[in-house]
């Protein structure tokens, strides 16, 4: 009995060394087809792994999108730009963006990974009894499979996603001009909404006065009535616009708040208008340079490109396959292995690449009608936005002129006064008529700089050849 303990121990023990050097040739035959594919074993250096530095890289750029309340230093025609830069990184808006860009660069790698070698590893592993023993029984298999040919398939796919993450970067290029127009929408707004409402709060200053005094000679019975009533309905009209006009500036303020990110607002001072030329020259700049133009094209190419390797699927492909199958027992001897060229060729699919490819042409059809579509839009934006910026700049030429006259005739009715020549009630309404129109120059003065940054938004951009990605 112990004779045969002793050669069952034995039995087990060369069984063990069979199953140990078949891992050994089998993890060898796995890792030598894996160097086929990564080119002197580049598998092990990961630092020159180009999936694994776009892992790295990728995690350490979304890191960097967090949310965060900017810091600036104060508001100025000086570092206006600098500030509505910080408020588009800042903005949810734009990082929605950015993330959609990071996911199409993702895409690509799924497309390109087509392209390369594909190893299947499987073991598989398990008992059997007999005669009342136990037997391990083990198998395993290493499959390679890479396309050699496919008339170019695989290569326009990968090309169609660049076309998309070319137009996913100039949705960010959009989507950043677009933020920085409202931000300086929202700056010039608070600007002029203040300043009117100070003119609005110096023409009831000056006026209280004169409804006083006004107020007094009414008691009196002295003057007429309704020349009284006509003044102190100037008055209390005036009131009212200063109210409106507070409301204006609070919301004006809550606007600039949000676009900026801030707590609560700093003091704001004023920005440069912008430097407008003839509209052909800004047409021109707008077909040229504006981003969403470009992405709109980018991804009509994409569905292009597409469209090219849906036809290209319909011709056959060429594959190199390999193979290895060795079971645990004596694997030198039991194993098996293939390599060979597979020609894959879809006679019939019933219709659906056919379908797929008519879907692909419907796209580009509907694309380059959302082109047209927007570059019309555009055109009537900007047409709308020069004759406003041209219908500002003659506005506040004639009220410049009236102004002067409105001033003017304040004056002498206040001279006039006092040697009795003129009346109160005249001399409030010269008052008020002087601030209504002081608030007609600033709401034109405000136009004309909205208009100016508008045009440039649609036509040249605020920050041309920013990296924003």
């Amino acid at each position: 009995m112990s004779n045969q303990h002793c050669l069952k121990d034995q039995g087990k023990k060369v069984k063990k060394k069979k199953y140990i050097s078949f891992f050994h040739i089998f993890i060898c035959l796995s890792f030598v087809l894996i160097g086929c594919q990564t080119n002197n074993f580049d598998v092990f250096n990961l630092g020159e792994n180009k999936n694994y530095n776009y892992s790295i890289n990728n995690k350490r750029h979304f890191s960097d999108l967090k949310l965060s309340v900017p810091k600036y230093k104060s508001f100025s025609s000086n570092n206006a730009q600098a500030n509505v830069k910080k408020a588009i990184r800042a903005h949810p808006s734009f990082h929605r963006n950015v993330a959609s860009l990071e996911q199409r660069k993702s895409d690509i790698k799924q497309v390109e990974a087509s392209k390369e070698s594909q190893i299947n590893f499987q073991a598989l592993g398990g008992f059997s009894r007999a005669d009342e023993e136990n037997q391990l029984g083990l198998t395993g298999s290493v499959n390679f499979a890479k396309v050699l040919y496919d008339y170019g398939a695989i290569d326009q796919a990968i090309k169609a996603e660049k076309q998309k993450i070319k137009s996913a970067e100039f949705e960010v290029v959009t989507e950043a001009e677009r933020i920085g127009f409202l931000a300086y929408v929202n700056w010039i707004n608070l600007l002029f909404e203040r300043r009117i409402l100070d003119i609005y709060k110096k023409g009831i200053k000056n006026a209280e006065p004169l409804v006083e005094k006004i107020d007094q000679i009414s008691l009196s019975g002295i003057a007429d009535s309704t020349l009284i009533l006509r003044a102190r309905k100037e008055y209390s009209e005036t009131i009212v616009k200063m109210k409106q006009a507070e409301v204006l500036e609070q919301k004006a303020d809550a606007n600039f708040i949000n676009i900026f990110s801030l707590n609560e607002t700093k003091n704001v001072g004023s920005i440069k208008p912008k430097s407008i030329k003839n509209y052909k020259y800004h047409e021109n700049q707008m077909i040229k340079n504006s981003p969403n133009l470009k992405a709109l094209l980018a991804f009509k190419k994409s569905l292009i490109i597409s469209k090219e390797s849906l036809v290209s699927q319909k011709k056959p492909n060429i594959s190199l396959r390999a193979g290895i199958n060795a079971p645990a027992d004596d694997p030198i001897k039991n194993g098996s292995a293939n390599v060979g060229f597979l020609l894959n060729y879809v006679y019939d699919d019933g219709g659906k690449l056919d379908a797929q490819i008519e879907n692909a042409e419907n796209q580009i059809n509907y694309s380059e009608l959302n082109y047209n579509n927007a570059l019309k839009e555009l055109k009537l934006e900007l047409s709308v936005a020069f004759k406003a910026y041209k219908g500002a700049l003659e506005t506040k030429k004639n009220l410049i002129e009236l102004i002067t006259l409105s001033e003017n005739v304040r004056n002498n009715l206040n001279d006039q006064l006092s040697i009795g020549r003129a009346k109160l009630e005249d001399l409030l309404s010269a008052e008020v008529n002087l601030a209504n129109n002081e608030i007609l120059l600033l709401n034109a003065e405000r136009d004309l700089l909205l208009n100016s940054y508008k045009i440039y938004y649609l036509s040249v951009g605020f920050f041309p050849g920013s990296k924003w990605y």
